[in-house]
């Protein structure tokens, strides 16, 4: 089995590279090819150890003519990568990769996979439906279809009726992203802050809600301690309170597990995720987290488990969820640091793995 990974946003995300070093280390024959569209990006988070062509085939304007990256993209990866091997190509997103994967796969007579971010379910298909179409003929072409989550896998069925639906829900599956080694190694929690520390972690825009955090922390009479900037981030400094902290935007593995250290439980309240890694990062060091209710993260555990989902704008609600967490909370700590290591990347690339076993030997799918 060899593998070919269209990954445009190989750049923008070490999400990618560590899952191409554990499939890797799982003794996957692979390489990857990376459409560019800025200089700047060539050579940003190189997998270690895999095989990587980057190209500059993608434009400013191909966002108006959305064909021209598969066109430039499959004669570069055949000028640039031996073939003669592969046996499925994966694409990491619907439109960019997914076009590309498309018509390669269609070429080379080859199965190929996709998987759907947040790009793909949030921005794309929602502000452009233009691309729709495109987008549905690449799922139906699609050998198997992958979703980082149960909320993600519902909305993708919700753009099909009827047959196309049913076949659509027939291969997809859900896998979600895994976690960067270096997490994992928190430890339980025994007892919170007093008074109660609410983390809030991410933009400070509209669509995380850094605001309603704040006041539904306010509302359940605790404090709060936050990271992150944006356009928000004035107004949202005016309404903290005496014991309220707000840090600005912080980067890197130490010194977000400092910030988690000063929290005892994380509400990001976003109104769309197709994933969430902040909720799996506060976790591995037991926080408990509240998450939005019918949006990535919801339903990767069972309610209660690690904490609670919580309507997107309902601060009353987000509020006696705050109450109802710090029940019991030294056991739903030791839970949380459970629950993360089991998104340690081994498990991740071993699901990915079975996956491709699945899939039809290389010249089943038709040419045309």
């Amino acid at each position: 089995m060899s593998v070919l990974h269209i990954c445009c946003n190989l750049a923008g995300s070490t999400v990618f590279p560590q899952l191409f070093e554990a499939l890797a280390a799982q003794g996957l024959e692979q390489v990857v090819f990376v459409p560019e569209k800025r200089a700047a990006d060539l050579g940003k988070n190189e997998p270690r150890g895999v095989k990587t062509i980057r190209a500059m085939t993608v434009r400013q304007s191909d966002a108006l003519f959305f064909f021209r990256k598969a066109q430039r993209s499959v004669p570069a990866i055949e000028k640039q990568i031996d073939l003669s091997g592969v046996t499925l190509i994966h694409a990491h997103t619907l439109f960019t990769d997914g076009s590309i994967a498309e018509r390669l796969a269609k070429k080379r007579g080859l199965p190929y996979v996709v998987t759907l971010r947040y790009s793909d379910i949030e921005a794309i298909w929602k502000y452009e439906p233009h691309l729709r179409p495109m987008a549905r003929r690449i799922l139906g072409g699609a050998a198997r279809v992958v979703c980082l989550g149960g909320a993600a896998k519902e909305k993708v069925l919700g753009w099909f009726t009827g047959a196309a639906r049913d076949a659509l829900d027939e291969k997809l599956h859900v896998i979600p992203n895994g976690i960067d080694p270096a997490w994992l190694d928190g430890e339980p929690r025994t007892t919170p802050h007093a008074p109660v520390r609410v983390g809030f972690a991410g933009r400070m825009n509209e669509r995380k809600h850094p605001l309603d955090a704040l006041n539904a922390a306010h509302a359940a009479g605790f404090d709060v301690v936050a990271c992150g900037d944006g356009p928000l981030e004035e107004k949202f400094c005016a309404a903290m309170r005496a014991g309220d902290r707000y840090l600005g935007r912080i980067s890197g593995t130490d010194a977000m597990k400092a910030f988690y250290a000063d929290c005892d439980v994380l509400l990001v309240p976003s109104s769309a995720e197709t994933f969430g890694m902040v909720y799996l990062e506060a976790m591995s060091q037991g926080v408990p987290v509240l998450y939005t209710k019918g949006q990535g993260f919801d339903g990767q555990f069972p309610e209660g488990e690690i904490g609670y989902a919580v309507p997107c704008g309902d601060v009353r609600a987000q509020a006696q969820a705050l109450g109802r967490v710090m029940q019991g909370y030294a056991e739903r700590s030791k839970r949380c640091i459970e629950g993360a290591r089991r998104y340690a990347w081994p498990r991740i690339a071993g699901m990915w793995m079975e996956l491709y076993r699945e899939l039809p030997l290389r010249g089943s799918c038709q040419r045309s």
